[in-house]
């Protein structure tokens, strides 16, 4: 996860949820704005976003799509906060949910809550990964969250984490030799990565972002 900081609500969402009687329903105009937000990645497994995931059959080969291609996430359930469910500080953005055979992120999670958030600084900074690309939270409640109402360590999730690391890691030996860790490299890395990228209009930041961020940042801070 990376830290998610929330812009103002877009016009057309102010406008709905102001109209009288207005039950919670997503709008074009919402789910834009979300996904501008967070760089067109998932607030929790940070995939990239939108895209339609596999739902595969019993034979484990045929699949079909899912019908969704994102999902619009109330960090307090609309269900269990009323109060909250057209607000906007409460929404992110999310994946389909559905990667490999498992379930998570909002598709898993429902109307569970979670004790955390990812626009709360403080509780980034309690995330770790390790090298087989497992998400832990230093935070024991933090911690069993991310793996019970999340599912955040899927066998998929975290090889996704693991080699989009090693890709970064064999990048930066192919282009800087055998010792590519010095500061002005990492720099340009940190750099890079926690940056947008502008293709076809749309700013993006890079899938699975963090994990190369909290490898990279552990390397500059060993050369502090």
């Amino acid at each position: 996860m990376i830290l998610i900081q929330k812009k103002s609500e877009p016009k057309k969402w102010q406008e709905y949820r102001c109209t009288p009687g207005v039950d919670y329903n997503s709008i074009p105009e919402l789910v834009d704005a979300l996904l501008e937000e967070q760089g067109y990645i998932c607030a929790y497994c940070m995939r990239r976003i939108p895209h339609k995931d596999r739902l595969y059959k019993k034979d484990g080969i045929n699949y079909v799509l899912t019908d969704e291609d994102h999902r619009v996430e109330h960090i307090q359930s609309r269900e269990n906060h009323d109060d909250k469910k057209l607000d906007y500080s409460n929404m992110v953005i999310c994946c389909p949910g559905h990667i490999g055979n498992e379930e998570h992120c909002d598709r898993l999670k429902g109307s569970k809550d979670i004790s955390f958030t990812p626009l709360d600084a403080n509780f980034i900074a309690t995330l770790s990964y390790k090298m087989d690309g497992e998400i832990v939270s230093s935070n024991e409640q933090y911690n069993k969250e991310i793996n019970d109402i999340l599912n955040l360590n899927t066998p998929i999730l975290k090889e996704n984490r693991k080699n989009t690391w090693e890709a970064v890691k064999k990048e930066l030996i192919a282009h800087n030799g055998v010792k590519p860790w010095n500061k002005a490299v990492l720099s340009k890395y940190i750099e890079k990565y926690s940056s947008r990228h502008n293709k076809d209009g749309k700013s993006r930041l890079i899938p699975y972002c963090g994990v190369v961020l909290f490898f990279l940042q552990k390397k500059l801070k060993q050369m502090a």
